[in-house]
């Protein structure tokens, strides 16, 4: 546990916390949520939550409450500016003053909602993305991150493909309060996100404060270009029907998407497969018609789909959600000038489809899903 023990620390000194911010973290570590075991053979490490009997005190409990109004209000984000203008209609009609503070908190908002840094390396808030508090959140699934691998060069440039893409990517929490830097030391990464969440106030913020940018080519080149690494869904929005809590099929769309193998190629990048388990489980959902969900998606670029989890609200269902990530495949050099042939492009995708199909079959049964359970390429 040595190693594992380093890389925490590593990944806590990239913040100054402040006195407030340590006691809270020694409060937290108090509860014994995570643990961090490293194959000193492989150099394979592996970060997991649970809550122990520790947690499970008075002091826990108290704890739980902040992680269930923690995780509600951060799980409804998208309705952060629904909610402000709900506020504006019902008291500024009546009272001028808040109508006109709220008229000036929009104001002085403007200037940062047009900026544009989703198309440019983003506005990630380290404080935040690595606080200790994310723990609670990861603790309460729970959740379990492999890293099947040594850790991997940080001089280097990768492309993590994250499959499949959930309803809402709840994986994501699991690599923040340190996590992705006790994995990935030095591992500079931005994420790429669909574009309408950029434009819903509140939701705009906390993506950009967790590392997401546009994810249109130019801003995943001028990532790479810039020497960072980049995560993203190749699956897209499309595989959100998919996510069926009741299926005993996992369906990933990678078959024609090579986009971003053809970005790895061209900018010297490895990409490296990561498969999720059991986030598949969090919601609840009825099927709406085929016809309606494709012409939205196609129309609106919006995948409409009708989901609970707990109280019938987008607050998950608690279930074990373990995240493997496979080894890198290395890009084909290129000449310079040139770009990708279509036959480099079809044999890196083909590798890198097999080394998914294998993550999952190798990891499928340890991540507690069943020899009923199948995955399909489509």
């Amino acid at each position: 546990l040595g190693l594992g023990a380093r890389c925490i620390d590593r990944a806590r000194s990239i913040r100054r916390l402040e006195p407030r911010t340590m006691h809270l973290e020694k409060a937290l570590d108090a509860l014994n949520l995570r643990r961090v075991k490293v194959d000193e053979k492989t150099g394979a490490c592996e970060v997991s939550f649970r809550w122990t009997p520790r947690s499970l005190s008075l002091v826990g409990m108290f704890w739980g409450g902040v992680q269930l109004a923690w995780g509600f209000a951060l799980v409804h984000y998208i309705f952060y500016g629904l909610f402000a203008s709900i506020f504006i209609y019902a008291h500024g009609r009546h009272d001028w003053r808040v109508l006109a503070a709220c008229v000036a908190a929009i104001a002085l908002y403007l200037p940062s909602f047009l900026d544009g840094s989703e198309f440019k390396l983003g506005r990630p808030w380290d404080a935040l993305r690595t606080h200790p508090i994310w723990a609670l959140s990861q603790a309460y699934f729970p959740a379990r991150l492999i890293r099947t691998t040594p850790p991997l060069d940080p001089e280097k440039k990768y492309v993590f493909g994250w499959h499949p893409h959930g309803i809402l990517i709840l994986s994501r929490i699991h690599v923040y309060g340190g996590v992705w830097e006790a994995l990935f030391p030095g591992v500079d990464v931005r994420v790429l996100g669909a574009s309408p969440m950029f434009k819903v106030p509140g939701c705009r913020e906390i993506c950009l404060w967790m590392g997401a940018v546009d994810a249109g080519r130019k801003t995943a080149e001028r990532v790479l270009r810039a020497g960072k690494s980049m995560a993203v869904y190749p699956g897209g929005s499309v595989e959100i029907f998919d996510t069926d809590p009741n299926s005993r099929e996992t369906r990933c769309h990678l078959t024609r998407r090579k986009g971003f193998v053809r970005l790895a190629i061209a900018h010297g990048a490895s990409l490296v497969p990561v498969f999720v388990f059991g986030e598949k489980r969090c919601y609840r959902r009825p099927n709406v018609p085929s016809k309606i969900r494709h012409w939205l998606l196609r129309t609106l670029k919006i995948p409409l789909i009708v989901f609970w989890g707990r109280w019938f609200t987008w607050y998950p269902i608690a279930s074990p959600q373990t995240v493997v990530f496979g080894a890198p495949i290395d890009a084909p050099a290129l000449d310079a000038g040139t770009e990708p042939t279509e036959t480099q492009v079809d044999e890196l995708h083909a590798r890198y489809t097999a080394a998914v199909v294998d993550l999952y079959e190798k990891h499928k049964a340890d991540a507690e899903y069943g020899p009923e359970e199948t995955l399909k390429i489509v």
